[in-house]
């Protein structure tokens, strides 16, 4: 049948004006699925208004009120499909245009914990299990005294090649509370080594001198540190004041540093450090935080009573002991709430890390007013966040700091811990929402897990040494996320390239799939532990 003039015409009209919506019609939904009793919401967003209904595999409903403009888009709607439980893989579709597929079922999340530890192990330093190669067998020299100190192994910290003792305290006692005692004994090994005397600990291996030309990986590390090219590294010393040869930190005390030392070693079965650690901690009151060398970056804690009732809780929970339960439920009380949920910025690990555990773990030792204490705690800045998630469609609440996706994973995981101590489930879909923010539910479509899901899509150009020279992807490690567009300004030192996302990035929140950008690509060992942790905390 030969087709009409006016017939192909009208035809060619409506592919185009099909595409043209395609285009400008956009389904965000978590890419690797949920579990069948999960929330699931999905968002639609448009340049123009939208009505009519969606569809995921049998399920149907209207796609309800237009949220208004946020970020990038004009027009936003929350997709609820939470009463589809049957397992399988699905889309999300509206009209001409679907979301990326994605799985409910109990076994979604069953691969992800793996690609997370694949991470880890690609950032083992000393000895690595991917490489099959040797690292820092030299590290390193007490900036202090001159002398050498044996402080290999522990991972790289991202995707430069030093080693922080502010995040690898954390990871360590994360991955125990996780089940993951390999990777956590790993860790352990170096946990032991920066404290080698009563009134010693170490802060950092290493520092930004490593980001100087040749970039090279870790096992070709030709970064001097005063003793040649690829010699031993910097061993910094946490003093408890300012330090820095340049710029200086805000350094206040050990507390913060040595307190959640002895909870890692409580829960490495160290008994007889965890004790030295934690009476350090005590006898030091106040914030040890990063060194800055070239440039004034650091690691800036301010908190540090979260860190002292997570040391005495361990120690209780290992040994019995109660004198360390009455120094928990004393520290437990300035400690309180989370200060940085509810703020619209904060500094950069500022708050670390973000989440207190220590509230969870003493919860089941506690009297029934104590608990009620505790679950307050939470509570308050749950409730916090919830007011500042409900002004957009996303129902993100956290700020978009530099490392944003640790704020995300932190209010996700005080979320469930919170759910599981009290039963209240009030806070079960926020929950949800900030879990598949990380998993793509977010403007730009990408989850922020390199390679994770494989078949999604996924951060591909991360801003780590491995991908830069061998491109060989790190999969599995969460990467910082995206930031404010000023903070995104502000760190970019250099042209980003092709920006494959330019359509969705706004004042409210940039995020670039590119090497080039530190601030939003570069995977972070502490994130990536942490949503570990959440996975294994979700029920």
């Amino acid at each position: 049948m030969r087709l009409s003039v006016a017939t192909l015409t009208f035809l060619f009209a409506v592919s185009l004006t099909a595409t043209a919506r395609a285009e400008s019609v956009w389904i965000r939904a978590n890419q690797i699925g949920y579990l069948p009793d999960d929330p699931k919401i999905a968002v639609l967003s448009s340049a123009q208004p939208l009505e009519g209904t969606f569809q995921v595999g049998a399920f149907s409903a209207d796609i309800g009120e237009d949220q208004g403009a946020w970020g990038p888009f004009a027009h936003n709607y929350r997709l609820n499909f939470s009463a589809l439980a049957t397992s399988g893989k699905y889309r999300v579709v509206f009209k001409d245009v679907e979301s990326l597929p994605f799985g409910i079922g109990e076994d979604v999340y069953e691969s992800v914990p793996g690609k997370l530890i694949e991470f880890m192990q690609l950032q083992r330093c000393g000895e690595n299990p991917v490489t099959g190669e040797r690292c820092h067998q030299e590290d390193g020299i007490d900036t202090i005294t001159g002398e050498r100190v044996d402080l290999r192994g522990g991972w790289h910290d991202a995707g430069d090649r030093l080693k922080h003792m502010i995040t690898t305290t954390y990871c360590v006692a994360a991955l125990y509370l996780a089940g993951h005692e390999d990777e956590a004994d790993w860790g352990a090994q170096l946990m032991r080594r920066i404290h080698p005397d009563a009134e010693t600990i170490y802060v950092q291996i290493g520092d930004d001198r490593d980001h100087l030309p040749p970039n090279t990986l870790w096992h070709d590390d030709q970064s001097d540190y005063g003793h040649g090219p690829g010699g031993p590294r910097s061993a910094w010393r946490a003093t408890g004041k300012p330090e820095g040869p340049k710029h200086k930190n805000e350094s206040s005390g050990l507390a913060s540093l040595a307190g959640r030392a002895a909870a890692a070693m409580a829960l490495a079965g160290e008994l007889d450090t965890a004790r030295s650690m934690y009476q350090l901690a005590k006898n030091k009151p106040g914030c040890a935080m990063s060194v800055p060398v070239r440039a004034p970056y650091y690691y800036g804690e301010s908190t540090y009573h979260d860190d002292l009732q997570w040391a005495a809780t361990e120690l209780f929970i290992a040994t019995g002991n109660k004198a360390y339960l009455d120094d928990a439920l004393r520290f437990a009380q300035p400690a309180g709430a989370s200060r940085w949920m509810g703020k619209g910025r904060h500094g950069h690990y500022e708050f670390f890390p973000y989440v207190n555990l220590a509230h969870w773990r003493l919860y089941p030792h506690a009297d029934e007013a104590t608990k009620a204490r505790l679950a307050a705690y939470y509570r308050d800045g749950l409730e916090r966040l919830r007011i500042e998630a409900e002004k957009n469609p996303y129902r993100l609440g956290t700020p978009l700091v530099w490392c944003s996706t640790n704020d995300v994973i932190a209010f996700a995981t005080q979320a469930k811990l919170y759910e599981q101590m009290t039963g209240d489930t009030a806070y079960r879909m926020l929950a949800a929402e900030a879990r598949d923010w990380i998993f793509g539910r977010n403007p730009w479509g990408v989850s922020m897990v390199i390679g994770v899901p494989e078949d999604g899509v996924a951060s591909s150009k991360p801003h780590h040494l491995f991908w830069k020279l061998k491109k060989h992807l790190p999969v599995g490690g969460l990467v910082d996320g995206p930031v404010y567009k000023d903070i995104n300004d502000g760190l970019k030192f250099g042209d980003f390239g092709d920006d494959t996302l330019a359509r969705f990035q706004s004042d409210a929140g940039v995020y670039h799939d590119l090497f080039a950008d530190f601030s939003t690509n570069e995977p972070i060992i502490d994130g990536t532990v942490s949503l570990l942790l959440l996975i294994e905390v979700w029920e």
